[in-house]
């Protein structure tokens, strides 16, 4: 899209201007403003600046774009089935869904942001667990993690193209996942049952990720078996199998509350994932796990400390930090902004602060 690059040759045209009379006005060459105009190359905010001093118009005209549409009928949820009264539930968040992408889309063209979204393992087809951790395995390779812990998934999957969005419903279902036409979003809900811990709220955007990102075998797989399957993601991702081997060890008898502390809050995993990944990866069997369970319940039950997860809140910051820089960079005027984030006038202050000029 090159929509600021079209716009100055409209105006340019409009004002009769020859490449080489607004190079001349802008102090640049006749080839930057051809690359400008063709979208080669973005000019600099203070070219832009005196481009638009040059065509007599305001800098943020540039950024007028058309309104974003979409229709309930481009979301597409995952499952909504688990919404109670769920014809109403889900009218309700598609048309929260469909506001907030449309903004945020039209944010993304203002700053010239967009990312487009792209399945790193979209060849791959899931059978069973193994292909599971080979997937797990694939987008971490793809995404440049290593086996690192992630910090916060929220801002990974951001700047993946992945589009989250918070909702706060009284609702049975603490995250759904959907397609806005060709744009991955994942739903949060805010509500109070659902953000009890920060370390579930992390589970549940891999677990909604693994359902945006995997595609199943539809002979063997059933909505049951997919569930199982997604659990089974969101625990190799946030712990993978060679980072759960070296810090666990073999031949377990029993693990103390120290270590699934430290695991917990270095790598964002509930202690009872924590111990259900190690069953699953077979360094504790059934019965080992059962005790730690029942142990865990315990624990529980006494209000041990368990530890927290601070390293981030597993918010969405993306569509604020854009705001942010629009207004910054006078991309858009402050009735816009509040327009498109829902923030009254007299509080988009706090988003900026102070401007400093760095030119």
């Amino acid at each position: 899209m090159n929509d600021i690059g079209n716009k100055i040759k409209e105006l340019r045209t409009l004002m009769n201007l020859s490449l080489q009379d607004l190079a001349k006005l802008v102090n640049v060459s006749k080839a930057a403003i051809q690359q400008y105009e063709n979208g080669s190359t973005k000019p600099s905010n203070l070219v832009l600046k005196n481009i638009a001093s040059a065509l007599a118009v305001n800098v943020w005209d540039f950024y007028r774009i058309p309104k974003y549409s979409l229709d309930l009928n481009s979301v597409r949820f995952r499952d909504a089935h688990t919404l109670s009264d769920a014809n109403k539930e889900a009218s309700t968040i598609k048309k929260d869904v469909i506001n907030y992408i449309e903004n945020y889309l039209e944010l993304e063209t203002i700053i010239g942001s967009e990312i487009v979204f792209e399945n790193p393992i979209n060849d791959m087809i899931i059978s069973n667990y193994n292909d599971i951790e080979k997937a797990v395995k694939k987008v971490r390779k793809k995404w440049k993690l290593g086996n690192s812990p992630i910090d916060s998934v929220c801002n990974l999957l951001e700047s993946k193209g992945i589009k989250i969005v918070t909702v706060n419903r009284n609702t049975g279902s603490g995250g759904l996942c959907a397609w806005v036409n060709n744009i991955p979003v994942i739903i949060l809900n805010d509500y109070l049952e659902h953000t009890r811990e920060t370390t579930r709220r992390r589970f549940t955007i891999v677990h909604e990720l693994g359902h945006l990102l995997m595609k199943f075998n539809d002979a063997t797989i059933d909505k049951d078996k997919e569930e199982s399957f997604c659990n089974r993601f969101a625990a190799a991702f946030l712990l993978v199998d060679e980072v759960a081997h070296s810090f666990i060890g073999k031949d377990r008898t029993s693990i103390s509350l120290g270590e699934l502390k430290e695991i917990k809050t270095t790598y964002g995993i509930s202690i009872k994932s924590i111990i259900y990944r190690m069953n699953s990866l077979k360094l504790i069997d059934d019965n080992i796990k059962d005790r730690i369970i029942s142990e865990y319940e315990i624990w529980y039950s006494d209000r041990k400390d368990f530890g927290e997860y601070i390293k981030s809140d597993e918010k969405p910051k993306r569509f604020f930090e854009l705001l942010r820089t629009a207004l910054t960079e006078q991309r858009i005027e402050k009735y816009k902004a509040s327009e498109l984030s829902s923030i009254p006038i007299d509080k988009l202050k706090e988003l900026t602060i102070k401007n400093f000029n760095l030119n």
